[in-house]
Protein backbone atom coordinates (compact mmCIF):
# COMPACT_ATOMS: atom_id res chain seq x y z
CA UNK A 1 0.00 0.00 0.00
CA UNK A 2 1.26 3.95 -1.09
CA UNK A 3 0.53 6.51 1.55
CA UNK A 4 1.21 9.73 -0.04
CA UNK A 5 1.70 12.40 1.82
CA UNK A 6 -0.61 15.16 1.42
CA UNK A 7 0.79 18.09 -0.26
CA UNK A 8 -0.57 21.11 2.16
CA UNK A 9 -2.28 24.29 0.70
CA UNK A 10 -0.69 27.64 0.85
CA UNK A 11 -2.67 28.23 3.79
CA UNK A 12 -1.53 25.73 5.50
CA UNK A 13 2.17 26.44 5.73
CA UNK A 14 1.29 29.19 8.48
CA UNK A 15 0.33 26.64 10.32
CA UNK A 16 2.62 24.44 10.09
CA UNK A 17 5.10 27.64 10.61
CA UNK A 18 3.35 28.41 13.99
CA UNK A 19 3.35 24.50 15.33
CA UNK A 20 6.76 24.03 14.54
CA UNK A 21 7.64 27.94 16.07
CA UNK A 22 5.70 26.89 19.44
CA UNK A 23 7.33 23.12 19.73
CA UNK A 24 10.48 24.92 19.06
CA UNK A 25 10.12 28.41 21.44
CA UNK A 26 8.72 25.90 24.33
CA UNK A 27 11.75 23.90 23.47
CA UNK A 28 13.98 26.79 24.20
CA UNK A 29 12.64 28.60 27.11
CA UNK A 30 13.13 24.91 28.96
CA UNK A 31 16.72 24.86 27.62
CA UNK A 32 17.20 28.84 28.53
CA UNK A 33 16.18 28.46 32.24
CA UNK A 34 18.33 25.23 32.59
CA UNK A 35 20.98 26.81 31.15
CA UNK A 36 20.90 29.63 33.94
CA UNK A 37 21.43 26.53 36.48
CA UNK A 38 23.71 25.17 34.65
CA UNK A 39 26.01 28.14 34.29
CA UNK A 40 25.91 28.10 38.40
CA UNK A 41 26.69 24.44 38.42
CA UNK A 42 29.30 23.58 36.00
CA UNK A 43 32.33 25.65 35.68
CA UNK A 44 33.39 27.39 32.59
CA UNK A 45 36.17 24.55 32.09
CA UNK A 46 33.41 21.82 32.43
CA UNK A 47 32.05 23.47 29.36
CA UNK A 48 34.52 23.99 27.42
CA UNK A 49 35.14 20.29 27.75
CA UNK A 50 31.64 19.61 27.10
CA UNK A 51 32.03 22.03 23.68
CA UNK A 52 34.96 19.48 22.63
CA UNK A 53 32.80 16.45 22.85
CA UNK A 54 29.54 17.46 21.66
CA UNK A 55 31.94 19.01 18.44
CA UNK A 56 33.36 15.54 17.56
CA UNK A 57 29.86 13.86 18.15
CA UNK A 58 28.49 16.57 15.41
CA UNK A 59 31.20 16.05 13.50
CA UNK A 60 30.55 12.22 12.94
CA UNK A 61 26.27 12.69 13.05
CA UNK A 62 26.35 15.11 10.41
CA UNK A 63 28.17 12.66 7.62
CA UNK A 64 26.68 9.48 9.50
CA UNK A 65 23.68 9.11 7.25
CA UNK A 66 25.77 9.81 4.26
CA UNK A 67 23.17 12.62 2.94
CA UNK A 68 20.30 9.47 2.54
CA UNK A 69 18.29 10.58 5.79
CA UNK A 70 17.94 14.15 4.02
CA UNK A 71 17.06 12.07 0.79
CA UNK A 72 13.56 10.53 2.23
CA UNK A 73 12.27 14.38 1.35
CA UNK A 74 12.90 13.44 -2.39
CA UNK A 75 11.31 11.37 -3.97
CA UNK A 76 8.04 12.29 -5.54
CA UNK A 77 4.63 12.19 -3.86
CA UNK A 78 3.51 8.83 -3.47
CA UNK A 79 6.60 7.21 -4.10
CA UNK A 80 6.44 6.09 -0.20
CA UNK A 81 8.53 2.75 -1.40
CA UNK A 82 11.64 4.51 -2.20
CA UNK A 83 11.42 6.53 0.31
CA UNK A 84 11.04 3.83 3.09
CA UNK A 85 14.22 2.42 1.29
CA UNK A 86 16.47 5.66 1.38
CA UNK A 87 15.64 5.65 5.47
CA UNK A 88 16.58 2.03 5.73
CA UNK A 89 19.71 2.72 4.10
CA UNK A 90 20.42 6.23 6.05
CA UNK A 91 19.89 4.11 9.52
CA UNK A 92 22.24 1.50 8.20
CA UNK A 93 25.12 3.96 7.23
CA UNK A 94 24.01 5.37 10.55
CA UNK A 95 25.44 2.41 12.66
CA UNK A 96 28.19 1.64 10.63
CA UNK A 97 29.59 5.32 10.99
CA UNK A 98 28.61 5.46 15.18
CA UNK A 99 30.84 1.96 15.13
CA UNK A 100 33.70 3.38 13.19
CA UNK A 101 33.38 6.86 15.56
CA UNK A 102 34.03 4.34 18.85
CA UNK A 103 37.29 2.94 17.09
CA UNK A 104 38.47 6.44 16.20
CA UNK A 105 37.79 7.63 19.70
CA UNK A 106 39.89 4.38 21.27
CA UNK A 107 42.35 5.08 18.48
CA UNK A 108 42.60 8.80 19.72
CA UNK A 109 42.99 8.32 23.34
CA UNK A 110 46.62 8.79 23.34
CA UNK A 111 46.80 12.06 21.89
CA UNK A 112 43.65 13.16 23.62
CA UNK A 113 44.58 12.36 26.83
CA UNK A 114 48.09 14.26 26.46
CA UNK A 115 46.61 17.15 25.48
CA UNK A 116 43.13 17.55 27.13
CA UNK A 117 43.48 14.96 29.71
CA UNK A 118 42.67 11.11 30.65
CA UNK A 119 38.88 11.96 31.78
CA UNK A 120 37.81 13.99 28.23
CA UNK A 121 40.02 10.73 26.09
CA UNK A 122 37.68 8.16 28.20
CA UNK A 123 34.57 10.43 27.94
CA UNK A 124 35.33 10.69 23.98
CA UNK A 125 34.43 6.70 24.22
CA UNK A 126 30.84 7.03 24.22
CA UNK A 127 30.86 9.39 21.15
CA UNK A 128 30.08 6.58 18.96
CA UNK A 129 26.87 6.46 21.24
CA UNK A 130 25.93 10.39 20.66
CA UNK A 131 26.62 10.07 17.21
CA UNK A 132 24.22 7.13 16.86
CA UNK A 133 21.35 9.13 18.84
CA UNK A 134 22.09 12.35 16.71
CA UNK A 135 22.24 10.79 13.26
CA UNK A 136 19.44 8.35 13.71
CA UNK A 137 16.90 11.37 14.98
CA UNK A 138 18.13 13.17 11.76
CA UNK A 139 16.51 10.08 10.00
CA UNK A 140 13.32 10.13 12.03
CA UNK A 141 12.79 13.70 11.84
CA UNK A 142 13.26 14.00 7.79
CA UNK A 143 10.80 10.87 7.69
CA UNK A 144 8.26 12.93 9.67
CA UNK A 145 8.62 16.01 7.69
CA UNK A 146 8.45 14.30 4.40
CA UNK A 147 4.62 13.25 6.11
CA UNK A 148 3.92 17.10 7.63
CA UNK A 149 4.34 15.44 11.01
CA UNK A 150 5.35 19.01 12.45
CA UNK A 151 3.74 18.26 15.09
CA UNK A 152 5.71 15.21 16.29
CA UNK A 153 8.68 16.93 15.47
CA UNK A 154 7.86 20.52 17.65
CA UNK A 155 7.10 17.58 20.52
CA UNK A 156 10.46 15.96 20.06
CA UNK A 157 12.09 19.35 20.17
CA UNK A 158 10.53 19.91 23.66
CA UNK A 159 11.56 16.08 24.93
CA UNK A 160 14.93 16.46 23.99
CA UNK A 161 15.09 20.18 26.01
CA UNK A 162 13.63 18.46 28.88
CA UNK A 163 15.69 15.33 28.80
CA UNK A 164 19.23 17.09 28.40
CA UNK A 165 18.21 19.62 31.43
CA UNK A 166 16.97 17.43 33.91
CA UNK A 167 19.73 15.09 33.65
CA UNK A 168 22.36 18.25 33.44
CA UNK A 169 20.67 20.01 36.64
CA UNK A 170 20.28 16.18 38.91
CA UNK A 171 23.70 15.30 37.40
CA UNK A 172 25.31 18.41 38.51
CA UNK A 173 24.44 18.08 41.45
CA UNK A 174 25.51 14.85 41.70
CA UNK A 175 28.71 15.66 40.59
CA UNK A 176 30.83 16.36 43.38
CA UNK A 177 32.20 12.63 44.63
CA UNK A 178 29.39 10.75 42.94
CA UNK A 179 30.19 10.81 39.26
CA UNK A 180 33.54 9.72 37.94
CA UNK A 181 35.02 12.99 35.65
CA UNK A 182 33.01 15.32 38.05
CA UNK A 183 31.48 18.29 36.41
CA UNK A 184 32.82 16.97 33.17
CA UNK A 185 30.98 13.65 33.59
CA UNK A 186 27.90 15.08 34.57
CA UNK A 187 27.90 16.96 31.64
CA UNK A 188 28.88 14.73 28.88
CA UNK A 189 27.11 11.91 30.40
CA UNK A 190 23.66 13.49 30.67
CA UNK A 191 23.82 15.05 27.73
CA UNK A 192 24.05 11.49 26.12
CA UNK A 193 21.17 10.52 27.93
CA UNK A 194 18.90 13.63 26.80
CA UNK A 195 19.72 12.83 23.60
CA UNK A 196 18.77 9.45 23.79
CA UNK A 197 15.70 9.86 25.32
CA UNK A 198 14.55 12.47 21.88
CA UNK A 199 15.73 9.58 19.53
CA UNK A 200 13.65 6.93 21.41
CA UNK A 201 10.41 9.71 21.26
CA UNK A 202 11.59 10.31 17.62
CA UNK A 203 11.50 6.61 16.97
CA UNK A 204 8.33 6.34 18.74
CA UNK A 205 6.40 8.37 16.40
CA UNK A 206 8.06 7.60 12.92
CA UNK A 207 7.51 3.70 13.81
CA UNK A 208 5.63 3.53 10.53
CA UNK A 209 8.92 3.92 8.56
CA UNK A 210 9.87 0.12 9.83
CA UNK A 211 7.12 -1.29 7.32
CA UNK A 212 8.67 -3.12 4.54
CA UNK A 213 6.28 -4.20 1.49
CA UNK A 214 7.22 -6.30 -1.57
CA UNK A 215 7.04 -2.73 -3.98
CA UNK A 216 10.04 -1.16 -2.19
CA UNK A 217 13.04 -0.65 -3.94
CA UNK A 218 16.46 -2.54 -2.92
CA UNK A 219 18.72 -0.80 -1.06
CA UNK A 220 21.06 -1.10 -3.94
CA UNK A 221 18.91 0.47 -5.87
CA UNK A 222 18.39 3.64 -3.85
CA UNK A 223 21.43 4.02 -3.29
CA UNK A 224 22.30 4.25 -6.85
CA UNK A 225 19.32 6.36 -7.83
CA UNK A 226 20.02 8.96 -5.29
CA UNK A 227 23.83 8.70 -5.19
CA UNK A 228 24.23 12.22 -6.19
CA UNK A 229 22.83 13.42 -3.08
CA UNK A 230 26.08 11.29 -1.39
CA UNK A 231 29.01 12.24 -3.39
CA UNK A 232 28.34 15.92 -4.04
CA UNK A 233 26.06 16.20 -0.47
CA UNK A 234 28.46 14.13 1.61
CA UNK A 235 31.80 16.14 0.81
CA UNK A 236 29.60 19.45 1.42
CA UNK A 237 27.96 18.48 4.78
CA UNK A 238 31.89 17.03 5.97
CA UNK A 239 33.31 20.83 4.57
CA UNK A 240 30.30 22.46 7.22
CA UNK A 241 30.84 19.63 9.89
CA UNK A 242 34.74 20.40 10.11
CA UNK A 243 34.16 24.10 10.33
CA UNK A 244 31.78 23.84 13.51
CA UNK A 245 34.32 21.30 15.03
CA UNK A 246 36.90 23.04 14.50
CA UNK A 247 36.32 26.12 15.12
CA UNK A 248 35.73 25.30 19.17
CA UNK A 249 39.10 23.36 18.84
CA UNK A 250 40.98 26.74 17.75
CA UNK A 251 39.20 28.39 20.53
CA UNK A 252 40.13 26.33 22.88
CA UNK A 253 44.04 26.85 21.86
CA UNK A 254 43.62 29.65 23.65
CA UNK A 255 42.01 28.24 26.97
CA UNK A 256 39.57 25.29 27.82
CA UNK A 257 37.60 28.03 29.73
CA UNK A 258 37.73 30.68 27.07
CA UNK A 259 35.62 27.98 25.30
CA UNK A 260 33.59 27.65 27.85
CA UNK A 261 32.76 31.06 27.78
CA UNK A 262 32.50 31.16 23.80
CA UNK A 263 30.16 28.17 24.30
CA UNK A 264 27.90 30.12 26.95
CA UNK A 265 27.33 33.04 24.54
CA UNK A 266 26.63 30.49 21.21
CA UNK A 267 24.25 28.24 23.73
CA UNK A 268 22.50 31.36 24.98
CA UNK A 269 22.00 33.20 21.51
CA UNK A 270 20.67 29.70 19.57
CA UNK A 271 17.09 30.35 21.09
CA UNK A 272 16.05 32.80 18.49
CA UNK A 273 18.32 31.19 15.99
CA UNK A 274 16.41 28.05 16.36
CA UNK A 275 13.11 29.89 17.19
CA UNK A 276 13.01 31.76 13.43
CA UNK A 277 15.57 29.31 11.46
CA UNK A 278 14.85 26.07 12.42
CA UNK A 279 11.07 26.36 11.79
CA UNK A 280 11.23 27.64 8.52
CA UNK A 281 13.64 25.31 7.74
CA UNK A 282 11.41 22.08 8.49
CA UNK A 283 8.71 23.73 6.59
CA UNK A 284 10.10 24.73 3.39
CA UNK A 285 12.27 21.86 2.85
CA UNK A 286 9.50 19.57 1.67
CA UNK A 287 7.67 22.93 0.07
CA UNK A 288 11.29 24.10 -1.93
CA UNK A 289 11.52 20.08 -2.90
CA UNK A 290 7.93 20.38 -4.93
CA UNK A 291 8.50 23.88 -6.11
CA UNK A 292 8.64 23.83 -9.89
CA UNK A 293 10.52 25.73 -12.12
CA UNK A 294 9.02 29.74 -12.61
CA UNK A 295 8.43 29.70 -8.88
CA UNK A 296 11.43 29.45 -7.17
CA UNK A 297 12.57 33.23 -7.20
CA UNK A 298 9.44 34.42 -5.80
CA UNK A 299 9.71 31.30 -2.88
CA UNK A 300 13.38 32.59 -2.03
CA UNK A 301 12.71 36.01 -2.23
CA UNK A 302 10.07 35.63 0.39
CA UNK A 303 11.26 33.47 2.85
CA UNK A 304 14.63 35.49 2.76
CA UNK A 305 12.86 38.46 3.25
CA UNK A 306 10.71 36.99 6.07
CA UNK A 307 13.67 35.55 7.86
CA UNK A 308 15.94 39.12 7.66
CA UNK A 309 13.19 41.03 8.82
CA UNK A 310 12.83 39.01 11.92
CA UNK A 311 16.57 38.61 12.65
CA UNK A 312 18.23 41.75 12.41
CA UNK A 313 16.03 43.70 14.90
CA UNK A 314 16.33 40.69 17.55
CA UNK A 315 20.16 40.40 16.80
CA UNK A 316 20.59 43.87 16.91
CA UNK A 317 19.16 44.24 20.47
CA UNK A 318 21.20 41.43 21.97
CA UNK A 319 24.45 42.52 20.72
CA UNK A 320 23.52 45.98 22.08
CA UNK A 321 22.42 44.55 25.87
CA UNK A 322 24.91 40.97 25.94
CA UNK A 323 27.64 42.47 27.71
CA UNK A 324 25.02 43.25 30.79
CA UNK A 325 22.53 40.94 30.35
CA UNK A 326 24.95 37.75 30.76
CA UNK A 327 26.54 38.29 34.35
CA UNK A 328 23.11 39.21 35.27
CA UNK A 329 21.14 36.32 34.26
CA UNK A 330 24.24 33.47 34.69
CA UNK A 331 25.90 35.14 37.21
CA UNK A 332 29.27 37.21 37.30
CA UNK A 333 32.27 34.41 36.33
CA UNK A 334 30.22 34.66 32.71
CA UNK A 335 30.76 38.42 32.01
CA UNK A 336 33.26 37.43 29.34
CA UNK A 337 30.70 35.48 27.81
CA UNK A 338 28.48 38.86 27.09
CA UNK A 339 30.93 40.21 24.95
CA UNK A 340 31.38 36.75 22.86
CA UNK A 341 27.88 37.55 22.54
CA UNK A 342 28.01 40.72 21.15
CA UNK A 343 30.51 39.50 18.75
CA UNK A 344 28.39 36.86 17.78
CA UNK A 345 24.88 38.36 16.97
CA UNK A 346 25.89 39.89 13.24
CA UNK A 347 27.28 36.16 11.96
CA UNK A 348 23.79 34.53 13.68
CA UNK A 349 21.29 37.36 12.67
CA UNK A 350 22.44 36.42 8.99
CA UNK A 351 22.70 32.74 9.95
CA UNK A 352 18.97 32.80 10.54
CA UNK A 353 18.54 34.07 6.90
CA UNK A 354 20.87 31.67 5.57
CA UNK A 355 19.64 28.64 7.36
CA UNK A 356 16.29 27.64 5.13
CA UNK A 357 17.89 28.94 1.68
CA UNK A 358 20.33 26.59 2.13
CA UNK A 359 17.32 23.76 0.78
CA UNK A 360 17.41 25.83 -2.15
CA UNK A 361 20.80 24.21 -3.14
CA UNK A 362 19.49 20.23 -2.31
CA UNK A 363 16.06 21.51 -3.75
CA UNK A 364 17.36 22.48 -7.43
CA UNK A 365 20.34 19.68 -7.14
CA UNK A 366 22.77 22.14 -7.27
CA UNK A 367 24.89 21.13 -4.74
CA UNK A 368 27.96 21.39 -6.03
CA UNK A 369 27.53 25.48 -5.52
CA UNK A 370 26.58 24.72 -1.95
CA UNK A 371 29.96 22.93 -1.81
CA UNK A 372 32.24 25.47 -3.23
CA UNK A 373 30.65 28.27 -0.61
CA UNK A 374 31.14 25.40 1.80
CA UNK A 375 34.95 25.01 0.98
CA UNK A 376 34.94 28.80 1.54
CA UNK A 377 32.74 29.25 4.81
CA UNK A 378 34.86 26.80 6.47
CA UNK A 379 38.22 27.62 5.34
CA UNK A 380 38.26 31.55 6.27
CA UNK A 381 37.49 31.58 9.90
CA UNK A 382 39.80 28.58 10.43
CA UNK A 383 42.28 30.75 8.72
CA UNK A 384 41.59 33.65 10.80
CA UNK A 385 41.26 31.42 13.81
CA UNK A 386 44.49 29.56 13.84
CA UNK A 387 46.69 33.12 12.19
CA UNK A 388 45.28 35.78 14.23
CA UNK A 389 47.90 38.15 16.31
CA UNK A 390 45.03 38.59 18.74
CA UNK A 391 43.75 38.23 21.94
CA UNK A 392 40.22 35.85 21.95
CA UNK A 393 38.21 38.68 22.05
CA UNK A 394 38.93 40.69 19.54
CA UNK A 395 39.46 37.58 17.44
CA UNK A 396 36.00 36.73 18.12
CA UNK A 397 34.96 39.92 17.16
CA UNK A 398 36.65 40.06 13.40
CA UNK A 399 35.40 35.93 13.62
CA UNK A 400 31.65 37.46 13.71
CA UNK A 401 31.96 40.28 11.00
CA UNK A 402 33.73 38.08 8.53
CA UNK A 403 31.23 35.42 8.59
CA UNK A 404 28.39 37.56 8.23
CA UNK A 405 29.99 39.37 5.25
CA UNK A 406 30.32 35.47 4.27
CA UNK A 407 26.66 34.76 4.15
CA UNK A 408 25.58 37.89 2.77
CA UNK A 409 27.14 36.42 -0.26
CA UNK A 410 25.64 33.38 0.31
CA UNK A 411 22.31 35.00 0.45
CA UNK A 412 23.08 36.26 -3.36
CA UNK A 413 24.12 33.01 -4.96
CA UNK A 414 20.69 31.86 -3.07
CA UNK A 415 18.88 34.32 -5.55
CA UNK A 416 20.99 33.24 -8.40
CA UNK A 417 20.23 29.79 -8.43
CA UNK A 418 16.57 30.39 -8.17
CA UNK A 419 16.90 32.22 -10.83
CA UNK A 420 18.70 29.51 -12.88
CA UNK A 421 16.38 27.07 -11.98
CA UNK A 422 13.46 29.12 -13.02
CA UNK A 423 14.81 28.99 -16.54
CA UNK A 424 14.91 25.79 -16.70
CA UNK A 425 18.35 24.58 -15.12
CA UNK A 426 18.11 21.68 -13.05
CA UNK A 427 16.75 18.06 -12.86
CA UNK A 428 15.16 16.20 -10.31
CA UNK A 429 16.03 11.95 -10.29
CA UNK A 430 13.36 10.14 -11.78
CA UNK A 431 11.75 7.15 -9.75
CA UNK A 432 12.61 3.98 -11.72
Amino acid sequence: MTNAPARPARSGVLAQVLTLLGGTLLAQVIAFVAQIGIARLYTDTDLGYLGIFTSVATLGAAVAGARFDLSIVLPAPGDEASARSLARLASRCVLVASALATLIAAAAWPWVSAHYGSALAGWLLAVGVSVLFLAQGQVCSYWLTRHRRFQAIASSSVVRALGIAAAQLACGFLACGFLAGGGLGAAIGATIAGQGLAVAYLSWRARDVRECEAEDPTLREVASRYRKMALVGVPNVVVDALRTSVIPMLIAAYSVASLGQFNMAWLALQAPVALIAGALSQVYLPRLSDTPPGEMTRVVVRVGGIALACSIPVFALLAWVSPALFPLVFGARWEAAGYFARSLAPWLALTVATSPLSNVFVATYHQRRMLAFACVYCAAPLIWLASSPYGVETTVAVLGVLMAALLVGMLAMAFLTARAYDRGDGQRPQAS
